[in-house]
């Protein structure tokens, strides 16, 4: 049947592809601190670290008839991160899993990376260094890793708020988003043998855009909620990361006269391994 034949390649498309975001450049972040004050809660310039990811997604599709699809995958990549005197992020993707395995996929985009600034509120908060699409297409992987803590620091027990808009890339689709973060950074705990700041958000995000598949025009609307906790070490560094969003969106088939409500769920892990022959 043509109608599904159509769905079940948006539905692929849904499936096998990540958020990628992009603005226009902000203005550069204050300068990090090299050292953490005592009662002050950053990410400090100058570490280095081996990041290992793991983001789980569910997606459940509402078709015209009334059947539910829903697609399951994770990836997990492991990243060098780099983070110099001047606050300055490089990203580079180390390796790259995807399960279960993509059908079309002839290689792993090892060559990608990214650069941010320590602090940036931006939805860019990391733009693509090189890698092109393939990099693209993992920033909703990448754009998180990090809290987004204001250079060089806040007081231990603030809160915090940011916002920003700019324009997104989600699956197929170009769109415009709106966020909104709210951040508290919790008393210090013990874990793992050192004291962690538990640095909480709870976000929320709108977005409108339009894509193309099979030659038709599609369009999107959709909200989402992400919560999380970062641990960040009394010297500054990240330590690990839970996070968690859930997003509700409505594609259309003007064409077709037709909606397929989408849900999308996604959890991701973060762990932070000091790095060789890093700063201290």
């Amino acid at each position: 049947m043509r109608t599904r034949y159509v769905l079940g390649r948006l539905v692929a498309a849904t499936g096998m592809l990540l958020t990628s975001v992009g603005c226009r450049p902000s203005a550069p972040a204050a300068p990090a601190p090299s050292r953490v004050p005592p009662n002050v809660v950053a990410v400090r310039a100058g570490w280095r670290a081996t990041v290992d990811v793991a983001r789980e997604d569910s997606i459940i599709l509402t078709l015209p008839t009334g059947d539910r699809q829903l697609q399951r995958f994770t990836r997990h990549g492991v990243f060098a991160l780099d983070v110099d005197s001047t606050g300055r992020v490089a990203l580079q993707l180390e390796s790259l899993t995807v399960t279960p395995p993509q059908t079309n996929a002839s290689h792993r985009p090892t060559d990608a990376s990214w650069t941010s600034e320590i602090g940036t509120s931006q939805i860019e908060a990391f733009k693509v260094d090189r890698g092109g699409d393939d990099a693209a297409a993992l920033l909703a992987v990448v754009r998180n890793l990090l809290p987004r803590i204001p250079a060089p620091g806040v007081a231990r027990q603030a809160a915090w708020q940011d916002s920003a808009n700019g324009t997104v890339r989600v699956d197929i689709f170009d769109a415009q988003e709106h966020r909104i973060g709210s951040w508290v950074a919790e008393p210090a705990v013990q874990r793992d043998g050192g004291r962690e700041t538990p640095v909480q958000v709870h976000e929320t995000f709108e977005q409108i855009g339009d894509g193309s598949e099979g030659g038709m025009k599609i369009t999107m609307t959709s909200q989402g909620k992400r919560s999380g906790t970062y641990y960040v070490s009394s010297n500054g560094k990240v330590v690990s990361a839970q996070l968690a969003d859930s997003v509700s969106m409505l594609i259309s088939v003007p064409s077709r006269q037709q909606v397929v409500p989408t849900t999308r769920f996604s959890r991701t892990t973060v762990r932070f391994t000091a790095a060789a022959h890093a700063p201290a």
